[in-house]
């Protein structure tokens, strides 16, 4: 939804809000922003915990990324931005994702990943839900691989 704002001839503000348009005198301007500024600014408690809440989540997820075979990381770790690979990566408990990461990246990538691992270590909470959210669905793809891998060495 697109939101425009601008002033007529006579000097009145229009807000306009898809297909709405609103005329408001300077004072209704003023208090909107203000209300708008003390949203944006405040922190919201519950956002608060609606983060920790995700955070906790997707570390745990992470953590189970660790325990996935190196064949999967291998084809997990070229679909992923440097900065999601990172952020799983800082996420999950200790460093065996990492020792994973690096030990099936080719040489090149290996010094990549390390130079952005060094680089990223100021990741936001927010950043990383956005990260973790934009990786669910690729970790469930590296998920049913694992499982179709332990079940073809079951097989044999």
């Amino acid at each position: 939804m697109e939101i425009a704002a601008s002033r007529t001839h006579s000097g009145e503000y229009q807000l306009e809000i898809g297909p709405v348009i609103f005329t408001l005198p300077k004072e209704a301007i003023s208090a909107l922003q203000q209300v708008v500024e003390q949203r944006l600014h405040q922190n919201n408690s519950i956002d608060e915990e609606n983060i920790k809440r995700k955070l906790e989540a997707y570390r745990m997820l992470a953590t189970k990324m660790a325990g996935v075979d190196g064949r999967v990381i291998q084809k997990f770790a070229p679909k992923v931005s440097p900065e999601q690979l990172v952020t799983i990566t800082r996420l999950a408990e200790g460093d065996v994702l990492y020792q994973k990461v690096c030990k099936n990246l080719s040489k090149q990538n290996r010094r990549q990943f390390e130079d952005d691992y060094k680089s990223m270590d100021k990741i936001t909470e927010q950043h990383a839900c956005l990260h973790m959210e934009q990786l669910v669905p690729l970790i469930k793809r590296a998920a049913q691989e694992q499982k179709e891998l332990q079940l073809s060495e079951a097989e044999d």
